[in-house]
């Protein structure tokens, strides 16, 4: 499998919309598909102020939410300003872009225009560091002074990008690094968890909205300087893991694979997978399916449900739900995706 394919099938095998099909998702809009012949490899998807941002294999495609049509490239390779050196995500708040590079974070307007850059005030793990207000608010890595790792914590700088305040703990999500290299290996069978939990945040409004599966379906928002201003906290019925979704999960690896790994998959799904802000609005992927569609939990930003329907057109990958959740975005109240189509040999926006 080539490599684009690869990544193209990260987040997750995706449902395929045929455009004369005629079906109306809710919004009462058509389901559209869109050539994208000037992707290479495709990573994070971002959907906001009338655009569709994708990260591409050496900077970022910006189409036109509307009719899909090609706009421009934001960045290049290189490592002068405004260039990547290894381009490793991004975010897209009200006011900017901001770029995830080796040592640097970089911020674009919302059009493309390069603004400048600065250092991290710390070394980042998969979360981004991104403006809230006057301050930055992060998930580093953190070592003590013998070496050794800190717990992760959120934590808010101020300007000088000095820590002033650590607010919520990060829960155990990641799988365990690989061992060094010439190290010994594990014998015997390796457990390996298939299912993981989700955590994740959003910048809003000058608010962070930080999504903890392992409380169940629960959000927490502070304010600008780690404050904690409300929770959102909902009870759901639990969704039992099923054996078509555990037999897809081992089919993913390699037989070989299980020749020294074991799988492990807890009883239940997690609470939720994923979560957006689209305008004044929280959407909650929940691993519940009723013909083939998860299921879709809106809310207003203060937490109040809205609408619970059947509508999301993706097939959630749990092996790691942070990551699946950056292959997707919600605009306008509809879903917005790439995926390879392997007989065109190209890549194709969805939106649904």
């Amino acid at each position: 499998m080539g490599k684009s394919k690869f990544l193209a099938q990260i987040g997750a095998i995706l449902l395929i919309v045929s455009i004369g099909t005629g079906r109306v998702p809710a919004g009462g809009q058509s389901s559209r598909v869109v050539a994208l012949p000037e992707l290479e490899a495709v990573g994070d998807v971002r959907a906001e102020h009338g655009r569709v941002y994708i990260q591409d294999k050496k900077d970022i495609a910006v189409y036109s939410f509307d009719d899909g049509r090609f706009l421009r490239r934001i960045g290049r390779p290189g490592q002068g300003p405004g260039e990547f050196t290894m381009l490793g995500g991004f975010s897209v708040l009200s006011d900017r872009i901001v770029v995830i590079d080796i040592a640097k974070t970089l911020f674009f307007t919302v059009e493309g225009e390069y603004l400048g850059q600065m250092s991290p005030p710390a070394r980042s793990g998969p979360y981004p560091f991104l403006p809230v207000g006057k301050n930055l608010v992060g998930f580093p890595l953190e070592r003590r002074e013998d070496g050794s790792m800190l717990p992760p914590m959120g934590v808010i700088y101020d300007q000088a990008r000095k820590p002033v305040k650590r607010f919520i703990e990060v829960p155990d999500i990641l799988p365990p690094p690989p061992p060094p290299p010439r190290s010994s290996l594990p014998l015997g069978m390796e457990d390996v968890l298939m299912i993981r939990d989700y955590f994740d945040f959003i910048v809003r409004d000058n608010k962070i909205f930080v999504a903890d599966s392992t409380k169940g379906f629960f959000i927490s928002v502070f304010d600008e300087t780690g404050a904690l201003l409300y929770e959102i906290r909902h009870t759901l019925d639990r969704v039992r893991v099923s054996k078509e979704y555990r037999d897809t999960a081992i089919k993913s690896r390699p037989d070989r694979y299980w020749t020294t790994h074991k799988p492990v998959f807890p009883e239940y799904f997690p609470a939720f997978a994923a979560f957006k802000i689209d305008g004044d609005r929280i959407y909650a992927i929940t691993p519940a399916k009723r013909d083939a569609r998860c299921e879709v939990i809106i809310m207003d930003l203060k937490g109040k449900i809205l609408e619970r329907t059947f509508r999301f057109p993706i097939q959630i990958d749990f092996w790691l739900p942070y990551f699946f959740a950056r292959r997707f975005d919600v605009e306008a109240g509809r879903f917005v995706w790439v995926e390879y189509n392997d007989s065109k040999e190209q890549y194709e926006l969805h939106v649904d």
